[in-house]
């Protein structure tokens, strides 16, 4: 499932939003997340 951007394109124009498709996609296709991916955050480098 959802394995072609057309599909997740069709998704999208029928009103998911991307990170709900993100999530199906994962499902469907048997990923497993093992951890928590790092996020790494701008510093601004004006006082």
């Amino acid at each position: 499932m959802l394995e072609t951007s057309q599909e997740r394109v069709r998704l999208l124009k029928a009103g998911i939003d991307g990170k709900t498709i993100e999530k199906l996609y994962i499902i469907y296709n048997n990923f497993k997340i093992i951890r928590n991916p790092i996020l790494f955050v701008g510093f601004n480098d004006e006082p």
